[in-house]
């Protein structure tokens, strides 16, 4: 008799006490998981659009002086006031990173930050004023290749990073077999 009264209390004691933390600790994963994903999307969104607009910069800077015009245009796009909010927006995801996301995501992230952004920007203000169309081309078929593919390569890897930590379905089929095992008899 005795076996079966410590049974049930340490049933009740275990389903009323350790079930609850393993779900808040679960939750409270499955929601920095959520806001980890939000924050590599926004990021690569960003970083997509500022190599869109050096795209378009170097893609008329190599056309001479027939697109001369068009390339005035971009730059004067390159600097506008939408492309220094990505550029910020850029900044901010990068900072947040570092509180939100293990390491060496947040490393990565910066790291990317400057090879991208900072190199563009290095690039297009080295090329405008006195960048020849072969120039620019090199810029062109750098952003085409080597930096699409930096690109895609370190978000690819972030969210590889992510997963590897455990995705809130696994931590929810976890919490779901414990809840099976607990008995009420």
């Amino acid at each position: 008799m005795l076996e079966v009264v410590v049974g049930v209390a340490l049933t009740a004691l275990l389903g009323g006490l350790l079930v609850p933390f393993l779900k808040g600790r679960i939750d409270r994963r499955s929601e920095q998981f959520k806001s980890s994903v939000e924050l590599v999307d926004t990021l690569a969104g960003s970083l997509w659009v500022y190599w869109k607009l050096a795209l378009r910069v170097a893609y008329y800077g190599r056309q001479g002086q027939r697109g001369s015009r068009d390339l005035d245009l971009a730059l004067r796009l390159w600097d506008g006031d939408d492309a220094w909010q990505n550029g910020c927006e850029i900044q901010i995801q990068v900072s947040r990173s570092k509180r939100l996301l293990a390491p060496p995501a947040p490393q990565q992230l910066d790291k990317a930050q400057r090879a991208v952004v900072d190199y563009l920007d290095q690039e297009i203000d080295r090329l405008r004023d006195g960048g020849t169309p072969d120039d620019w081309q090199m810029l062109y078929a750098s952003l085409m290749a080597k930096k699409r593919m930096e690109i895609d390569s370190l978000l690819t890897s972030v969210i590889a990073d992510l997963k590897i930590a455990g995705t809130p379905r696994q931590l929810g089929m976890r919490l779901a077999r414990l809840s099976r095992t607990r008995d009420y008899s």
